[in-house]
């Protein structure tokens, strides 16, 4: 810990002078929590005052996967694996990966393939060394991914055209697709939007998820079947008990917190939902992503379903 003394300064500028990385290395540093003043985090435009007590992190484990030798050693079941890739079932309670520096003691599946296979590719840095898309903390299921850099450009490719595509049927044609199911409360709302609705059914709105600094954007999650108990909405009128339902989706765009903002929003928030759903929910939140289908470097079209 240092005290600062002098005028006004920003604290990029100022460490940028006392160490000798640049200014967007300092960043870097901030934007994931590894330097504090008055033992607070701060943003990198933070003006420093006289007596203000500064906190940084070790610089060194910012430069290296070394870092990811302090994750905890956990397994995670691999369902496919390839030379290039494979596809792994993610458990509910795991980070993809570490948000911040100071969670890299969680237990992630950057650290998994970091003690597994050591250094990945990787799209952005190190502690997502391997990844091309992510899961909630409490969302379980499958998750691709990538082992050279030959195959991560080609994955990468694929989620960006999906991503890029300008209209549904553009994004439709991308031969990647993700599927999730997912139980939900049927509330007195979801009763009336289910039954208003014909399957396959589109919702094309916007996400206000409940995160610092969220911007609305329309997403699209499209519903592909509901079921209640052992009889599906296309078998005829609903018996509207017992009180959950059954949803199997499919995700057209990749948002965070996309399909739990989108069925709460109509009635239907999920089981184990404390954030879209009820505060005082202590389930586990019952979403998984359970199928897979995409074009592999090698040109077959690869379906893995748990």
């Amino acid at each position: 810990m240092t005290i600062y003394e002098g005028s006004w300064e920003r604290i990029d500028t100022r460490l940028s002078k006392q160490f000798s990385y640049s200014r967007s290395f300092f960043h870097h540093i901030i934007e994931r929590w590894g330097v504090k003043v008055n033992d607070k985090v701060v943003k990198k435009s933070y003006q420093l005052k006289n007596n203000d007590q500064i906190e940084i992190d070790d610089v060194t484990r910012y430069l290296s996967p070394v870092l990811l030798e302090e994750a905890p050693h956990i397994q995670i079941p691999i369902i496919l694996e390839k030379e290039d890739y494979l596809v792994i079932n993610k458990p509910k309670w795991v980070l993809s990966h570490p948000k911040t520096i100071w969670e890299v003691h969680e237990p992630s599946v950057v650290g998994f393939l970091y003690h597994t296979y050591k250094n990945l590719p990787t799209i952005w840095n190190f502690i997502r060394a391997g990844l091309l898309h992510r899961l909630d903390k409490n969302t379980d299921g499958l998750m691709i991914i990538a082992k050279t850099e030959k195959w991560l450009e080609h994955f990468k490719k694929l989620f960006q055209a999906k991503s890029e595509s300008e209209n549904i049927a553009e994004k439709e044609q991308i031969e990647l697709k993700k599927f999730y199911r997912a139980t939900c409360y049927l509330t007195a709302e979801g009763k009336i939007f289910i039954e208003s609705i014909k399957l396959p059914y589109t919702i094309q709105e916007p996400v206000i998820a409940k995160l610092p600094h969220t911007m609305p954007k329309i997403w699209i999650t499209k519903i592909l079947n509901i079921q209640e108990g052992a009889r599906s909405k296309e078998q005829g009128t609903w018996n509207l008990q017992p009180s959950t339902c059954n949803l199997d989706i499919e995700i057209l765009t990749w948002r965070t917190h996309q399909i739990r903002y989108h069925l709460a929003h109509h009635g239907l928030p999920i089981v184990g939902d404390y954030l879209y759903g009820d505060a005082k929910e202590t389930e586990p939140m019952q979403l998984t992503a359970y199928k897979l289908i995409f074009r592999d470097p090698e040109k077959e079209l690869v379906t893995v379903e748990i």
